[in-house]
């Protein structure tokens, strides 16, 4: 799509991004139900498997130049699965053993982490207000975490994690994306984490109860249908003007888990996440502004 097409959708993009908020949501909810019967390994992996199933018809239809693709770049699309696997893992570790709400607020450090990472490994420049913004930011996690007032717990550890394995997904992506379309990026990376996943799942091999089956199906369509409308959202307009309604996650979340769990994020929740998103949305002004 050309600049000019996304330029001409700014609406059709916020609302693709609303959706996206709005699935990413109930997909912490849905971890959430799922946690009291199953381990975090067990939910990747029957999410991935049911996930799968849903892109089978694309991956009938294109097979031939996926694989072709695949074996171009194996090497980074088995990084890619292995990067998403354990950010996933991650964040569903976060989401059974801590307030829901706060994990999406840690996971907003992602986009700072993406601008780390890219530098390292890209070889991109930043400038000094990026790199203060960056520092903002991350002082907004701790306001969050609190180390030395609370006790920081593996949960919130693992959130950040996954913000720090999400930003090198990206990157992987970043790369792939250059010579691969995103689609089959996409697919393909999902039955590569699809084998990851089964591994270490196959060592106590259950099944889940079929009152389970409905909660899994609904984690595989909310997640990948939030997926979808993220990049269909920035693929409509500018990123500078959608991502801003990322932040929508929080309050969805945070509704949800007062609703249906009891739990409400805290004052400073609150605070942290303000400043992490305020400080996120700056340098993704400056990195647009900078390769105009």
């Amino acid at each position: 799509m050309s600049t000019s097409d996304r330029s001409n959708n700014p609406v059709r993009g916020i609302l693709w991004m609303v959706f996206a908020a709005i699935g990413y949501s109930i997909n912490a909810g849905l971890v959430k139900e799922l946690s009291s019967d199953l381990n975090t390994f067990e939910i990747v992996f029957w999410r991935s498997a049911f996930a799968s199933i849903f892109l089978l018809p694309w991956l009938c239809k294109n097979f031939s130049d996926g694989i072709r693709s695949v074996h171009r770049k194996w090497k980074l699309f088995v990084l890619r699965g292995l990067l998403t696997y354990a950010a996933m893992a991650s964040t569903y570790y976060a989401l059974s053993n801590m307030p829901l709400a706060d994990v999406y607020a840690l996971q907003f450090t992602n986009a700072l982490f993406t601008i780390l990472a890219a530098v390292l490994v890209l070889g991109e420049r930043a400038g000094r207000k990026t790199w203060v913004a960056c520092a903002v930011g991350f002082f907004g996690a701790l306001i969050i975490l609190r180390p030395g007032f609370e006790v920081v717990g593996f949960a919130a550890l693992a959130a950040i994690g996954s913000a720090i394995l999400y930003s090198a997904t990206n990157v992987t992506i970043k790369i792939l994306s250059r010579t691969e379309l995103t689609t089959t990026i996409t697919v393909f990376g999902n039955f590569i984490m699809l084998i990851i996943s089964a591994i270490p799942v196959m060592v106590n091999f259950t099944l889940p109860s079929l009152s389970l089956l409905p909660w899994i199906i609904a984690l595989a369509i909310f997640t990948t249908a939030a997926q979808w409308c993220l990049a269909h959202s920035i693929g409509l307009a500018d990123a500078r003007v959608v991502w801003p309604f990322d932040f929508l996650r929080l309050p969805f979340t945070a509704f949800i888990g007062w609703f249906f769990f009891s739990q409400l994020p805290d004052l400073w929740t609150w605070i942290g996440a303000i400043i992490i998103f305020t400080a996120s949305y700056y340098v993704i002004r400056l990195e647009a502004g900078d390769k105009k």
